[in-house]
């Protein structure tokens, strides 16, 4: 059912999902009420388009009766009566409604459907009834969840509790809201459904998540996954994040929301950092939190701050380019960086003993590669290369640092005159 970035976005909820306790029927968009209108010679009733069997005994049944009238003044046929092929092996539909039926006013036939679950799980399924009227795809819908004598064994939590995005643009992606599935025993859990629904579901995406299915999570153990909102239309959007596993008592959800406008908002930036270390002579940046604290915090001895920062994007943005990251193992050992893809790969392929780190520890503008003139609300960022064995390099938004390191030998790469190399947003 994983990867959930594909599955997942695949499940629509029914209504908004208005039994909010079960899991939506893939696929399936409810056509009409439990009374539509038709044509003017008549309409197609029903007594209840919606089975909500609840939690079921595995080995045990129960059955739910619907009634489907004509409550028109003319006749109409059934052209299809068909179980949908997402329907899950636990439920058994009979009916006296049949495709080619015809009823006449008043007249009425019946559908049955039984739930036998044989493996706990949630699960869905609908029957069509297809017809001549002008309200032709009409839908029963059915859902119910088997259990067993694990059921209650666990219990899960979701850290935070539910998802609120806050305010993102239209067709724009927020930064990822990092969400963990928490097992609070006493046994073990292991998941056997994960689920995105609600009324915007497509909305929401979940991505780089450490949540298998068939994978037991031990009691007191957690896995992980990333939530991102993007938001098609403007407005309050919705979602579920829906969670099941044979230790449940239930379904757990996670309610997930964002509100979209269509008016832009800045994309988020993040400070490049620049630190030093007097014994090597090297520079070294980073945005990055594990890299900054270890320096921090002396885990690497003889780095320091020099109060010098730039900023860049964490998350893709409009108008930026990845920023690709090289090491360059003794004698060098320094760090190369670089947002131009075609210096990435010539780098990669020129330099094999280059360890290649990440392709996208930042991202941030190129300048005109003729000029080096840097697009409006940017700042030129200059790379300044020590032309010495050790291979460092200082990267600077400074003009004064530029010409400071150009007079103790250092050679500037970049494009045009002013040898720009990026863009920094301001």
């Amino acid at each position: 059912m994983f990867p959930i970035a594909e599955i997942i976005r695949r499940r629509i909820c029914l209504l908004s999902c208005r039994v909010s306790c079960q899991v939506c029927l893939a696929l399936l968009l409810l056509a009409g009420g439990a009374v539509t209108d038709a044509a003017a010679d008549g309409r197609i009733c029903t007594s209840d388009d919606t089975f909500v069997f609840g939690n079921r005994a595995v080995g045990s049944s129960t059955t739910a009766n619907a009634m489907v009238s004509n409550c028109g003044d003319a006749p109409w046929s059934f052209t299809d009566v068909s179980v949908h092929p997402a329907t899950g092996p636990a439920f058994q539909v009979s009916a006296t409604c049949t495709t080619g039926l015809t009823l006449a006013p008043g007249a009425t036939c019946t559908v049955s459907v039984r739930f036998a679950p044989t493996t706990p799980g949630q699960t869905s399924g609908g029957l069509w009834l297809h017809n001549t009227t002008t309200t032709p795809d009409q839908l029963i819908t059915f859902y119910g969840r088997g259990v067993d004598g694990q059921s209650g064994s666990a219990s899960l939590a979701f850290v935070p509790a539910s998802a609120d995005f806050g305010t993102q643009a239209v067709g724009s992606q927020s930064m990822p809201l990092a969400v963990e599935l928490h097992n609070l025993g006493p046994a073990a859990l292991t998941l056997s459904a994960m689920v995105l629904n609600g009324p915007e579901v497509y909305d929401f995406v979940a991505l780089n998540s450490t949540c298998q299915l068939g994978a037991a999570i031990a009691p007191g153990d957690s896995c992980h996954m990333s939530l991102y909102f993007r938001p098609l239309a403007a407005g309050i959007r919705r979602g579920n994040l829906v969670i099941d596993s044979p230790q449940l008592a239930s379904l757990a959800i996670m309610q997930i929301s964002g509100v979209a406008t269509t008016t832009p908002t800045a994309a988020p930036t993040v400070d490049v950092i620049e630190f030093y270390n007097m014994a090597m002579d090297h520079y070294f940046m980073s945005s990055l939190a594990p890299d900054i604290d270890a320096l921090d915090s002396g885990h690497f001895p003889g780095w320091a701050r020099t109060g010098h920062t730039f900023k860049a994007y964490p998350q893709p943005a409009a108008g930026a380019s990845p920023v690709c990251r090289f090491y360059m193992p003794a004698p060098q050992d320094s760090h190369f960086y670089s947002a131009s893809a075609s210096e990435c790969a010539l780098v990669a392929a020129k330099y094999p003993t280059f360890v290649f780190e990440a392709p996208d520890v930042f991202y941030i503008a190129l300048p005109d590669t003729t000029t080096g003139v840097c697009p409006s609300g940017t700042v030129a960022v200059f790379r300044l290369y020590n032309n010495r064995a050790d291979a460092n390099h200082r990267y600077t938004t400074d003009p004064q640092i530029k010409a400071q390191m150009i007079s103790q030998g250092y050679i500037a790469e970049g494009y045009g005159s002013s040898a720009t190399i990026m863009c920094a947003p301001q």
